[in-house]
């Protein structure tokens, strides 16, 4: 029964009750992982029955899909409404950056149920159908690097940066401005000067290897 069912997304006219399951099965996937959830544990988590489950969403790989894509665009939108803020008060390369990186450190901490079901996803990802995968990867981490990309070609073309390949840059980017706040989190919750030290910190590596100096 659970690979049966409609494929289209929840139906309209009951959005109270499509929320309440999406936000259950965001919760329960993240908490047990895909292959131990079951449709009767989100339906209990969600206060519906099973029944009423599957006529909303037909299956327990649509529900995930439609939970993943729904919290993928969640987390992406305020990304971007993170670094609009913090570019607001911002001035020169190294101050942009800055608001970048921790729009980058501030989406991850805001939404831990969603990077539950990323990480769940890098542990049982060779589990689901690519198509499930591709969606994901567009609702959310493709445009969230295209933000990055963006905010660096802004850069580039006023002439602070040299970058040859803006995607990689990107990459560059996420890594060095991140990094070292997952790492030192694991110890427990940083304040707000601590992050903003370490993101610099990746901030300026990266602008050693990508500031331009010729003009």
């Amino acid at each position: 029964m659970e690979g049966s069912g409609r494929t289209d997304g929840p139906r309209r006219g009951r959005p109270a009750k499509d929320a309440a399951i999406i936000r259950a099965a965001r919760a329960v996937f993240g908490r047990d992982g895909y292959a131990r959830t079951t449709t009767d544990a989100i339906a209990r988590e969600a206060g519906v029955s099973t029944r009423t489950l599957y006529k909303h969403f037909g299956s327990k790989e649509r529900l995930f899909s439609v939970v993943l894509a729904e919290s993928a665009t969640r987390v992406a939108d305020a990304f971007a409404e993170y670094v609009e803020r913090g570019l607001r008060e911002a001035s020169g390369p190294e101050e942009r950056l800055v608001a970048v990186g921790r729009a980058l450190v501030a989406h991850r901490v805001d939404f831990p149920d969603h990077f539950a079901l990323v990480q769940m996803i890098d542990v049982e990802g060779p589990h689901f159908p690519r198509e499930l995968l591709r969606e994901w990867q567009e609702a959310g981490p493709l445009r969230v690097r295209g933000e990055v990309v963006r905010r660096l070609e802004e850069l580039a073309s006023e002439g602070l940066l040299r970058i040859a390949d803006p995607e990689r840059a990107a990459l560059h980017f996420t890594a060095l401005a991140t990094f070292e706040v997952s790492i030192r989190s694991a110890g427990g919750p940083l304040t707000g000067e601590q992050i903003t030290d370490m993101v610099t910190a990746g901030v300026r590596a990266f602008l050693d290897g990508y500031r331009r100096t010729d003009g």
